[in-house]
C-alpha cells in the first residue's frame, strides 16, 4: 500500500551538452522517521539531450507518476535552480522547446493535487543524481533508448512511458 504523503527526489544527467542523458527518481515515505530505502526508484535513459532538458524530463516523469498514483500529498525535490525558477516564472525562458517543457510541467502540476516542488542543494539530491547518472551511462553505452528501471515498482504502482 502506498503511503499518503510522499517525498520524491528527481534529477537529470547529461554526458555532454547535449549528450547521452538519463533521468532518476526516488520516492520516499514522508512520514518515515528514518528514511533510507526508497519505496520506489526509477532510472531511464532518454537518449541525447542537454542537462536542462534531462532535468525537465525527470520532473515530468515524477509529475506523470503522481497524477496516476494520486497520493494525498507530495513534495518533489529538485536541485536545478534554472528549472525551478523557470517553472515558477522567476527566470526568463529564451528557447521555444523549453517553453513547451515548462508548459507541460505547469499543466501536470495543476493535475497533481497537493503537490509542491522545492529547490534543494545538490548535496541533498545524491540518490536521484546517482540514478540519473547511471541511466546516462546506459544511454552512452547503448545506441538504443530503452527504459532501465533499477528496481521493480511497488505492487499497483504504474510505470509511465511517454
Amino acid at each position: 500500500m502506498m503511503p499518503s504523503r510522499l517525498v520524491i527526489y528527481v534529477d537529470g544527467s547529461s554526458r555532454g551538452n547535449p549528450g547521452p542523458a538519463g533521468i532518476g527518481m526516488a520516492v520516499f515515505d514522508a512520514d518515515d522517521k528514518e528514511p533510507g530505502t526508497p519505496l520506489f526508484e526509477f532510472s531511464r535513459s532518454i537518449g541525447s539531450a542537454t542537462n536542462n532538458v534531462a532535468e525537465y524530463e525527470a520532473l515530468l516523469y515524477a509529475l506523470k507518476w503522481l497524477v496516476e498514483t494520486r497520493p494525498v500529498q507530495a513534495v518533489i525535490k529538485v536541485d536545478s535552480e534554472l528549472v525551478y525558477k523557470q517553472v515558477f516564472g522567476e527566470y526568463r525562458i529564451k528557447v521555444s522547446h523549453i517553453v513547451h517543457l515548462v508548459n507541460r510541467v505547469r499543466n501536470l502540476l495543476s493535475q497533481a493535487k497537493n503537490t509542491t516542488i522545492r529547490l534543494i542543494p545538490r548535496e541533498e539530491n545524491r540518490y536521484a543524481n546517482r540514478l540519473a547518472q547511471k541511466a546516462s551511462k546506459i544511454s552512452k553505452n547503448n545506441k538504443k533508448d530503452t527504459p532501465s528501471p533499477l528496481s521493480p515498482s511497488p505492487e499497483g504502482t504504474p510505470v509511465i512511458d511517454e
